[in-house]
């Protein structure tokens, strides 16, 4: 076993987590600067495993939490164990102990689990970590400590490390247990004196007790024939008043039927008049209601009727525009088609206008250019001198018209493409136009728009009538409040009448105890037992005398619950209950008689089986029967409680009890009231409730109707914007078609032209071409000449038709565009716009709006007519209850004078019945009184009901005066002597045993003192040898040329006799003088006075120096030594050093890095030192850096370590 990891926050310089893992199960070395926080790190260990921090204060626990920078509030240390050898009796292969400490907390765990400190120390002892031997810690100054330690401290530590102190421990609770067993003896002897001289005193006082309870029996024998003479006529004066009782129930028999027929239709009546009065009040409700809906109907029907007028005179205006602008365009219609029509008619003329004026052109031109070839050829006769350069200037010529027409012919395709282009543009736009104008006036844009707008109709609709719906339900919630107001108003009077039954604080307590369950949420409270119970009206007397207060009584589930009302009663004060657990109820099954004349009460009632205990409890010992006298013989026989319907009752100890009772507010029929009422009260509220349900229901609906409405007429309103652009579209595009055809005439024209000329250039050309194939000649032929003169006047005649025909074609174009621009600017757009009005007007006079505000208009009407005939049946029904209500007022003032007349005359039969059981019970407590007085005389014998019954009362009360007078000579007497000397006997014989007893236990403790100090003497003995050998044997190691050896010195100085010697040079005559110095009875462990020590270091032979004697280093070796000697005395798994080699030389230094080197084998060392020895035979090694009051800890390699120690020892230098 071993630590294998330690782990460490908050703990003194130790503020952040730091975990030193994997340690070497042999020698591990930690280097640190001074101050670094290396005793830190091993206070931190022996925080978790030693006795050095326990108890500590506050400001204690304080100094251990770390106090830099940044608050930390606690602080815990974890050591991990490697238990792979099971010496932990744990089966764990690692044990993780941890220790927490705070400002108010201390806390311990084992394997994460939470643990006492206790268990800590248990579980390190158990695996060899002893109490008594603190040393495998070696903390700083501990070795130092040793050096200067006294003798007399040596031998302390002897004591612990041979743990005399568990030894100690026994013994002075040996000898507290002494102390008490003495004590409790000299009590016991105490008790035994005063015990034998109370018995001598209580010997001599028997005899005269004897003759005292010979009178004291005569005594009893005459009080008995006296108490039974009394209770004779006792009974006879009872059974007298009950005879006249009954008599007068009897004559007053009729009177109480009478009075209780009237107070039955008190209630009848008085039930009537709450509901007459609840129903007048919801009547009333209903009829302002009715009024206020009324009134509001003229008023929204009023609105309706201007509105179906309104839209009535806006339909006619609507109508006319209609008309009007219908009109119009007809007109437009027809102008357009005329001038359509019109331009359709002039199309050929106007193509044949310019076929004419082209082909005139064309001959004109073929002429001119004819004449020109024929002047030029005539004028070039002065222009060339000969052929050569004639054919050349006209081959020049011949090019550049070539190159011309090439030009006119090119531009000419240009022009016949665009010409296409705009032609399949016109195609296009009459597409487009054909689409857009479906859409606007087809028939699916007519269904569409038609569609939508029954949507926002619908949706307005469903809005109105989910309106219409709510106001309903408000009126109905309207309605339900006044019930409510009516059913709790009944209710608060039941609970009146309720109260009016019991006491106040029991009123109180049952209030406290509904609303009690209703905050703790209680469901196991049932309610007072008469709510839990219906009786037989025939009955209802009798139930009612039976239970008495218990019908007020709770009934709960368990007594937990009432426990737990009862706690918040007192708490509040809130009144008084009395609670029935149904847990703790247990009434027996009772056997009734099988008689004719007595029926059991609780057959006549219903009540759920839950309750059967609670009702058993009350009722299940009653018994109904025909007559008192019944009763009384029914009850005594039979331990039952027999009851009368009247009320009269006999109880199983013959006690009667009845007579008048006031029947002015019976507890059942007040229950029974206050049930129903409660029931009226729930049930108008659940109707409420659900009111109010369907209120916020329909609401989120006329939300979403509203939704509807909104997105309805968004639609809508989008459908007709949307077609707005179309419109707009539609006119852009016939205008963009117009101006194509304008482009394309335009077009025709420049083809026409180009045409014309690229025919000129062709002439031109040929003409050019004839002449260079022509001879050279110096002037024209004479054919030549004829055709100029024929050509010149040709072409005066082509020009002035050509001139004529031009004036036509421009005077026929004009005529057509003025009615293309008409067409365009005017007739088109005024159309389309007078066509979208005409169908805005359409929508606006659409049926279905004054349909629906005529619908809503015959609605309102018939609502009206409905609230009309409904306000006039509440009338009706209003001056109906109000007639009923005045009837019953009187006649319940007719019955109440008759309850008066009957009252009066009870009156008098109730003050005889209430003397009379006022006397009643004055003799049943004095017949209470001597039968008690009876029984308090004991068991008697059978003597004592004959001997005197002869005597009359005179003597009789004579002869008990006789026997009193006697009795008074014995007044000093111990009547108790006889038992008092039976019982201070027995405590005598039983002292005497306790006596023998505590002799045997003081014996024992006495034995076992003896063992104790034996056996500390004897394990301080043996640590004792084996501390000097170990001493002997590590120091030989430590100083092979020395000899070193403990001294045990005794108080008289004389040492010799017990000193033990190293291995090497004791022989058996030492160890049989140590072992009779300890084992001599005279010689024990207290007459030694120190432990010395004495050693030479560099001879076995020479004279041996006292420690006192040697220098610091020579002294720190020998505690090493010491310390060594303890381990090997008592081995512990691990060990931890802290700098034990500081104060060594070099050579010892060494020594004992061997040395722990070699018990390193089979034990783990943890040390810190300053010096390289150590770091020579370690197998891990760990440095310690301080920061800003911060330290941490790494692993680090040897070099690391060797380094930094040369570099502490160069700064030390």
């Amino acid at each position: 076993m071993h630590i294998k990891r330690i782990a460490l926050q908050g703990f003194k310089t130790y503020k952040e987590a730091t975990v030193i893992d994997l340690l070497s199960p042999n020698t591990n070395v930690v280097v640190g600067r001074n101050g670094s926080g290396k005793s830190n790190f091993f206070a931190a260990i022996r925080f978790v495993l030693s006795d050095a921090y326990t108890q500590m204060s506050r400001e204690e626990r304080q100094g251990l939490i770390h106090e830099g920078s940044g608050t930390v509030m606690s602080a815990y240390v974890e050591i991990v164990f490697d238990n792979t050898d099971r010496r932990f009796p744990i089966e764990k292969d690692e044990i993780v102990i941890r220790r927490t400490i705070g400002l108010k907390k201390d806390d311990y765990s084992i394997n994460h689990r939470s643990a006492q400190r206790s268990d800590i120390m248990n579980l390190l002892e158990s695996a060899g970590f002893s109490r008594s031997n603190p040393y495998y810690i070696v903390p700083q100054g501990r070795i130092t400590a040793l050096t200067n330690a006294k003798d007399s401290e040596r031998l302390q530590l002897l004591k612990e490390v041979a743990g005399a102190q568990v030894f100690e421990q026994k013994l002075k609770q040996s000898l507290k247990e002494m102390e008490a067993s003495n004590k409790q003896r000299e009590k016991i002897d105490e008790m035994l004196s005063f015990i034998e001289e109370r018995l001598d005193d209580l010997n001599s006082e028997k005899e005269e007790l004897k003759k005292f309870q010979e009178f004291e029996r005569e005594k009893k024998f005459l009080e008995y024939t006296l108490y039974d003479r009394e209770m004779k006529e006792i009974d006879e004066q009872i059974e007298s008043i009950d005879s006249q009782h009954t008599k007068d129930i009897d004559d007053n028999t009729d009177e109480v039927i009478e009075l209780e027929k009237r107070e039955a239709q008190t209630l009848q009546i008085e039930e009537l008049l709450s509901e007459l009065k609840s129903r007048l009040s919801v009547l009333k409700v209903d009829k302002n209601q009715c009024d206020s809906d009324l009134n509001d109907l003229l008023v929204e029907l009023a609105k309706q009727e201007e509105i179906v007028a309104e839209l009535k005179n806006e339909a006619t205006s609507i109508r006319k525009e209609v008309s009007s602008e219908n009109n119009e365009l007809k007109q437009l219609q027809s102008e357009i088609q005329e001038n359509e029509s019109k331009l359709s008619e002039e199309a050929p003329v106007l193509k044949s206008l310019k076929d004419t004026e082209k082909l005139l052109k064309d001959q004109l031109n073929e002429l001119t250019g004819r004449q020109r070839t024929l002047y030029s050829k005539e004028g070039r006769k002065s222009q060339f001198r000969s052929r050569q350069d004639r054919d050349n200037w006209l081959g020049e010529n011949i090019k550049q018209m070539e190159s011309r027409i090439k030009e006119k012919k090119t531009d000419l395709d240009s022009s016949k493409s665009q010409h296409e282009q705009l032609a399949q543009q016109v195609k296009e736009v009459d597409i487009e136009i054909s689409k857009i104008q479906d859409i606007l006036t087809g028939e699916d844009s007519k269904k569409e728009t038609t569609e939508i707008f029954k949507n926002v109709t619908d949706a307005k609709k469903q809005y109105s009538d989910l309106i219409d719906e709510r106001k309903q339900l408000w009126r109905n919630e309207a309605r339900q409040r006044a019930i409510i107001d009516s059913a709790f108003e009944e209710l608060q009077k039941a609970n009146g009448y309720v109260a009016e039954t019991m006491d106040r604080t029991q009123s109180t307590g049952l209030e406290s105890v509904k609303r009690i369950a209703e905050r703790l949420g209680l469901v196991g409270v049932y309610g007072p037992l008469g709510e839990l119970i219906e009786v037989n009206q025939k009955y209802k007397t009798a139930a009612e005398v039976i239970a008495g207060n218990s019908l007020f009584h709770v009934v709960v589930d368990n007594d937990n619950t009432a426990s737990t009302i009862m706690e918040e009663l007192v708490r509040e004060k809130s009144g008084r209950v009395t609670f029935m657990p149904l847990n703790r109820l247990s009434p027996k099954n009772q056997v009734y008689p099988a008689r004719k004349d007595c029926v059991p009460l609780i057959q006549k009632m219903a009540f759920d089986e839950t309750y059967q205990a609670a009702v058993n409890q009350v009722y299940g010992k009653a018994v109904v029967t025909i007559s008192l006298d019944v009763g009384s013989q029914i009850a005594r026989e039979y331990k039952l409680t027999a009851i009368t319907l009247d009320g009269d009752r006999a109880d199983k100890k013959g006690v009667l009890t009845g007579g008048y009772r006031d029947h002015k507010r019976s507890r059942i029929d007040s229950l029974s009231i206050q049930r129903r009422r409660k029931h009226e009260y729930d049930e108008a509220k659940s109707v409420l409730h659900e009111l109010k349900r369907k209120i916020e229901a329909i609401d989120q609906k006329i939300t979403a109707a509203n939704s509807s409405v909104s997105n309805a007429q968004r639609k809508y309103d989008i459908l007709m914007l949307s077609k707005e652009p179309l419109r707009v579209k539609l006119l852009k595009l016939q205008n963009d078609k117009l101006n194509y055809q304008q482009e394309i005439r335009s077009i025709i024209s420049i083809i026409e032209s180009d045409e014309r000329i690229i025919s000129q250039y062709e002439l031109q050309n040929q003409s050019y071409k004839d002449e260079l194939e022509s001879d050279f000649q110096k002037g024209l032929t004479s054919n030549e000449i004829n055709e100029l003169q024929t050509v010149s006047m040709k072409i005066v005649k082509l020009e002035k038709e050509s001139s004529e025909a031009a004036l036509l074609l421009t005077k026929k174009e004009l005529e057509l565009s003025s009615i293309e621009s008409e067409l365009k600017e005017k007739l088109y757009p005024r159309r389309d716009q007078l066509s979208s009005r005409v169908e805005v007007f359409k929508d606006e006079i659409s049926e279905s709006n004054q349909r629906q505000a005529q619908d809503k208009l015959k609605n309102i009407e018939t609502e009206v007519e409905e609230l009309t005939s409904k306000g006039e049946k509440l009338n009706k029904e209003l001056e109906e209850i109000s007639t009923d209500l005045e009837s019953k007022n009187r006649a319940l003032d007719k019955i109440n004078d008759d309850k008066k007349k009957f009252s009066k005359k009870l009156s008098s039969f109730q003050k005889t019945a209430e003397k009379n059981i006022s006397k009643k019970s004055l003799l049943v407590n004095r017949r209470e009184d001597v039968s008690k007085k009876i029984r308090e005389l004991g068991v008697l014998p059978e003597e004592a009901f004959t001997k005197f019954i002869g005597l009359d009362a005179e003597k009789l009360l004579r002869n008990l005066n006789s026997v009193n007078k006697k009795l008074t000579k014995y007044d000093h007497i111990n009547r108790k002597a006889l038992e008092q000397y039976l019982n201070f006997s027995k405590q005598h014989d039983e002292l005497v045993e306790r006596r023998k007893e505590s002799d045997k236990s003081k014996e024992s403790i006495e034995n076992l003192i003896q063992v104790l100090e034996k056996r500390k003497n004897n394990a301080i003995t043996r640590t004792f040898k084996n501390l000097s050998e170990g001493f002997s044997e590590i120091f030989e190691k430590l100083v092979p040329a020395g000899v070193g050896k403990l001294i045990m010195q005794n108080k008289d100085d004389t040492a010799d006799q017990v000193t033990l010697m190293t291995q090497n040079n004791r022989d058996e005559d030492d160890d049989e003088i140590m072992t009779d110095a300890f084992d001599n009875d005279d010689s024990s462990i207290d007459n030694y006075s120190g432990i010395s020590i004495q050693v030479s270091f560099n001879s076995k032979s020479d004279e041996q120096q006292r420690i006192e004697q040697l220098s610091g280093g020579q002294k720190s070796l020998c505690a090493i030594a010491l310390i060594l000697a303890i381990q090997k005395c008592d081995p512990a798994p691990f060990y931890l050093f802290d700098e034990i080699d500081a104060n060594l030389d070099t050579q010892y230094r060494t020594d004992v890095a061997a040395l722990i080197h070699k018990l390193s084998a089979n034990a783990q060392f943890i040390c810190t030192t300053f010096r390289p020895e150590l770091l020579n035979i370690a197998n891990k090694y760990y440095g310690i850096m301080y920061n800003k009051k911060i330290s941490k800890v790494s692993e680090i390699n040897k070099e690391e370590a060797m380094s930094f120690i040369e570099d502490q020892q160069q700064q030390a230098s």
